[in-house]
């Protein structure tokens, strides 16, 4: 699939109903996928959080999505693959803002190149006390990523199909109590995404999937 098909297709799923939980629990870890529906998420000590599905046109013309791996270091998140994204900081107008300037701190694409398509379901992470809003944007180009060495180890670009035909396997992955558990994952190529970045692209996949089944 190309930029412009992409785009045309979307248009018709802008204002489509998003599948939230259903969708999260599909790819969510076992010891969150039980929280899904009993916990609450609290009113005013949570922290917020955004992040950026981001797609773009690859040299060639088919269309793809960044995710970044972070710096290995001691912690349980140590070489996670995620999405561009962060905290808001005080100059932030909002958290689409917050998106933009991470991303453009993170992997180097200037915001005022980025375009708005749509927010996904906000997903609450309980361990961290962190609730995230996805965002899913676009750039009309081929780019070159620039990693920030601070926070990300590196760029990993992937296919949209690769995504709509990928089936989740179980993994071994270190869970918040550091034991390996199974995993619901994504494996492209070598690259395993699971935990929160597995769930939001799990929402993504299910927007889209019925459209293209059509």
């Amino acid at each position: 699939m190309d930029l412009v098909s992409f785009l045309s297709l979307f248009t018709k799923l802008k204002e489509k109903e998003l599948a939230g939980i259903l969708a999260h629990s599909l790819l969510a870890p076992p010891e969150q996928m039980k929280q899904l529906n009993s916990i609450s998420i609290p009113k005013s000590k949570y922290k917020k959080a955004a992040v950026l599905l981001l797609f773009f046109p690859s040299v060639q013309g088919d269309l793809h999505f960044v995710l970044t791996r972070r710096r290995f270091y001691k912690g349980i998140h140590s070489g996670q693959i995620s999405f561009p994204g962060g905290k808001p900081e005080p100059l932030d107008y909002d958290l689409w803002s917050t998106a933009l300037r991470e991303t453009h701190e993170e992997i180097g694409i200037p915001s005022d190149q980025i375009n708005f398509i749509r927010s996904l379901t906000q997903l609450y992470i309980p361990h961290s006390n962190f609730l995230i809003l996805p965002y899913v944007g676009y750039i009309e180009k081929p780019s070159v990523f620039t990693p920030d060495p601070k926070e990300v180890e590196s760029i990993i670009e992937i296919s949209f199909m690769d995504l709509i035909n990928n089936i989740p396997v179980m993994t071994k992955q270190c869970s918040y109590s550091k034991a390996l558990i199974d995993v619901p994952t994504y494996v492209f190529d070598k690259n395993e995404v699971w935990g929160a970045t597995a769930m939001i692209l799990s929402e993504f996949k299910m927007l889209f999937s019925t459209e293209l089944l059509k």
